[in-house]
């Protein structure tokens, strides 16, 4: 049994100085009994063995009465230091649990144990500095986010703290609406597709808009202020169609997807599914990354 992308069905798209967000519509069947609610993980400092915080990790715990879903690239601000998720993972009810995170502060070190998250995300540029170094690409992790937050600061301006929250708070852009049964969206920047991101549901979608379209506005401000047709959006679909994830062979439950090639990532969260006598294999989450997008190269 494999985790395969779905069938994709992608709407006229929305065009905002530089960014073009399509809708996407997903053949499968939703997912639910999920909290998908940021504000119901609550994250603490983790002590590194020498009297202070560990970068790389942060105590996380589920308030919710259902699983809650956690995403890469979901933002934990406050705390020593503002941190993003660096890997998906779904919380049992009342769970606590270490988690892998890598810091988008570089300038501020001390403050509070705790940290918020409210369904911020980091923007694609700064998530991929990650995923270089997840597929051996880039032998320092941390290194590889800081130097492409500090690329965006150089061509968009400096923040206090080097902090990418910082270049979110200056984002004024608007949501736009979402559409019935929209489960998705495909990110046009510079009139060429950067990415996607996918859901099980119209919940979890609604959970991150306003964090995808931030972030995704961030981006845009790097690359030419022109709009992406609905030829490439669609062509970027029918290119993950039908994809086979690697993930999930130990038999969890809930597991990590991924597939990478000369072209696109594919990073996210899947699920074991049963009933009616079968076992089939579900995507929670999925982001789809161009790697040959003109504004990765630049930063």
């Amino acid at each position: 049994m494999h985790t395969t992308v779905p069938a994709l069905h992608v709407g006229q798209g929305v065009h905002q100085a530089g960014l073009t967000l399509f809708p996407v519509w997903v053949d499968a069947p939703r997912i639910g009994s999920l909290d998908w609610a940021a504000d119901s993980l609550t994250v603490t400092e983790v002590a590194d063995g020498n009297g202070g915080p560990r970068v790389s990790g942060l105590q996380a715990h589920s308030t919710a009465a259902r699983p809650l879903v956690a995403l890469e690239g979901d933002l934990l601000e406050g705390g020593w230091q503002n941190r993003m998720l660096g890997r998906s993972l779904v919380l049992r009810p009342g769970e606590t649990r270490d988690v892998e995170t890598v810091c988008i502060e570089e300038g501020r070190w001390g403050g509070e144990r705790e940290h918020g998250s409210t369904g911020r995300r980091g923007s694609l540029v700064v998530r991929f500095g990650d995923e270089r170094a997840r597929h051996g690409l880039d032998d320092d992790r941390q290194g590889g986010v800081w130097r492409r937050i500090r690329s965006v600061e150089d061509r968009l301006g400096a923040s206090e703290t080097r902090s990418f929250a910082q270049q979110l708070d200056r984002q004024s852009i608007r949501s736009p609406r979402l559409i019935d049964g929209q489960r998705g969206v495909i990110i046009g920047i510079g009139g060429r597709v950067m990415g996607l991101e996918l859901f099980c549901s119209g919940s979890g979608l609604r959970s991150r808009w306003a964090g995808i379209v931030a972030a995704a506005a961030v981006d845009a401000r790097l690359g030419n202020p022109v709009p992406t047709r609905s030829e490439r959006a669609r062509e970027f679909a029918r290119t993950l169609e039908g994809l086979r994830l690697h993930g999930g062979e130990d038999g969890a439950r809930w597991f990590e997807l991924a597939r990478s090639d000369e072209r696109i990532d594919l990073v996210g969260l899947g699920a074991r599914l049963t009933g009616a006598g079968d076992q089939r294999r579900g995507i929670l989450h999925l982001t789809a990354l161009d790697r040959r997008h003109p504004v990765l190269a630049a930063v």
